[in-house]
């Protein structure tokens, strides 16, 4: 047996003494990043991969240490990843004579802007200049879907102010290369409308292929009750509340876009079984080994 832990998560606790007794301590080494981001950015076509890769984490770095301490900042390898392959997708699509410094600024801009807090904007904005300077590339925002979001807002009641347009039309972008995205706010925030704002721009959008949202607070069930349990008396396993939506709607043979919206407060005892759900791998394990 052997255990594998991250004690800097929500939730977690250090393992007793008594028990890591039992087990014989290993040691890994802190990946060397710079290495990885030069090889990501190589796989994704860009030439100047080593010069890039360096000021890519010195950035990271930077900016680890520099803003302030949110719960939703992540700025390791699995958030890495994520803006160097938005950055190979932008430069795919970018007209010929483009810089790739450009490219790259644009995607850690784009990509990071909408989890920065406001008062971080200025320490943000203030080291991207200085890493990469001289460049500011416009941001190219789909005209189309910043229309039918504005439409939305009329249809829904709502004022379409000028953020929460922004709001709605970035997380359509997060949602384009992200199959799982956090809203994350104090009450009145607005999490809840930016989102009921994009299903609404997306249906008027493509009124052919309507978005199916599923809403669901997973903190007014047990954690067995939302992912299922086996019954110990009968040894039968009974599906959860999740865990049958998501049978449900995987189900459903047509191609619209289909949302869970788990609508409700963090907390390690229901998150930590979607972290498969969550990352590259997209499946839900459940206790019946299903």
């Amino acid at each position: 047996a052997f255990i594998t832990m991250n004690p800097g998560y929500l939730g977690r606790s250090a393992l007793p003494e008594g028990l890591k007794a039992l087990f014989r301590p290993m040691t890994v080494m802190v990946p060397d990043l710079v290495l990885i981001c030069e090889n990501f950015l190589m796989a994704e076509g860009f030439a100047e991969a080593k010069v890039l890769a360096s000021k890519f984490y010195s950035l990271y770095s930077l900016l680890k240490d520099l803003l302030s301490k949110q719960e939703h900042y992540d700025w390791g390898l699995r958030a890495i990843k994520s803006v160097l392959v938005v950055a190979g997708q932008l430069l795919r699509g970018a007209t010929e004579g483009t810089q790739e410094a450009e490219v790259l600024m644009r995607a850690l801009r784009d990509f990071n802007i909408p989890k920065i807090v406001k008062v971080d904007e200025v320490v943000f904005f203030g080291l991207l200049g200085d890493l990469f300077p001289g460049l500011n590339p416009e941001r190219v925002m789909d005209k189309n879907l910043e229309s039918c979001v504005i439409k939305a807002c009329e249809r829904l009641g709502f004022y379409g102010h000028e953020t929460t347009v922004l709001k709605s039309v970035q997380l359509q972008e997060l949602l384009d290369i992200r199959h799982c995205v956090f809203c994350m706010g104090p009450a009145g925030s607005a999490k809840s409308t930016s989102w009921k704002i994009l299903q609404e721009a997306r249906n008027i959008m493509k009124p052919d292929m309507k978005v199916k949202v599923t809403d669901l607070n997973p903190k007014v069930l047990p954690t067995q009750d939302l992912y299922g349990y086996i019954n110990m008396a009968t040894r039968e396993w009974k599906d959860g509340l999740l865990s049958n939506i998501m049978r449900a709607l995987g189900q459903i043979e047509d191609e619209n876009p289909k949302w869970i919206m788990l609508d409700g407060d963090l907390d390690a005892n229901w998150i930590e079984s979607m972290n498969s759900v969550m990352d590259d791998n997209r499946m839900l394990t459940l206790a019946s080994n299903e």
